[in-house]
């Protein structure tokens, strides 16, 4: 369970970085609202493309590991 929260306490920090990153930049061209609106959902879609990436690596290793033992 501890292991979970941290987990998701690292891919909240992620998403954190995300929006903050975005938003200064998409404030450049839009209005405060738009510009924080548009980082919040740039910034998830990074973030489950970031889980998505990290599971296969997982995944990928896991079946590599098995053949190794085989």
């Amino acid at each position: 369970m501890a292991q979970r929260m941290i987990y998701f306490s690292f891919m909240f920090g992620v998403w954190l970085i995300y929006v903050g990153s975005m938003f200064a930049i998409f404030l450049l061209f839009m209005s405060l609202g738009q510009s924080l609106h548009v980082a919040m959902i740039v910034a998830s879609v990074l973030t489950f493309l970031f889980i998505i990436v990290q599971r296969i690596f997982r995944d990928l290793h896991l079946i590599n590991q098995s053949q190794k033992n085989i």
